[in-house]
């Protein structure tokens, strides 16, 4: 098994870095690193917000993956649950379409939360579980520099949206 732990800060109250987080799957047209997430469903009960998520995978799979591909497309299925009162989320990946279901799986919880007035944090525990005869840990490996790559792209839209919201109250 492979764990990887991300802390990535942000220069933005903790308010705006959660309506950050929330409000960018609605304007995908100004994020085009998110082009490939389609989200499938979506339900609120009470405090929490549960997502199931399809990550279409086009030119980022290593090639030690590719080997244990079938043919057509590959995608993965994220299914998740935020907790806005703890703001604490909670995931799951696994392989979708184009991959054997038990070839890995992805565990993950990430918290928000508040360094000070101004600036803001999160920080990822994610846990990757191959069942590849032979190659476990290099897939392992493989698909955590992926997810931790891929972490540091989802920071950087962030960033960019809480920019947005700066300017817009800004111009306020």
């Amino acid at each position: 098994m492979k764990k990887i732990t991300v802390k990535q800060e942000f220069d933005a109250g903790l308010k705006d870095l959660l309506r950050a987080r929330e409000e960018r799957y609605t304007h995908l047209d100004k994020f085009p690193e998110l082009k490939n997430i389609h989200i499938l469903s979506e339900e609120k009960d009470g405090k929490l917000l549960r997502q199931k998520r399809e990550i279409v995978l086009t030119d980022s799979l290593p090639a030690a993956i590719t080997p244990f591909l079938k043919s057509g497309g590959i995608t993965l299925i994220e299914n998740s649950e935020f907790n806005e009162e703890e703001n604490l989320h909670t995931f799951t990946v696994e392989p979708g379409s184009g991959m054997d279901s038990s070839f890995f799986k992805i565990k993950g919880i990430s918290r928000y939360y508040s360094l000070d007035e101004s600036r803001s944090c999160r920080d990822y525990e994610i846990e990757i579980e191959s069942s590849a005869f032979l190659v476990g840990a290099v897939v392992e490996t493989a698909i955590g520099e992926i997810y931790h790559h891929n972490l540091e792209k989802d920071k950087k839209s962030i960033s960019n949206f809480i920019q947005m919201f700066q300017e817009e109250k800004g111009a306020s």
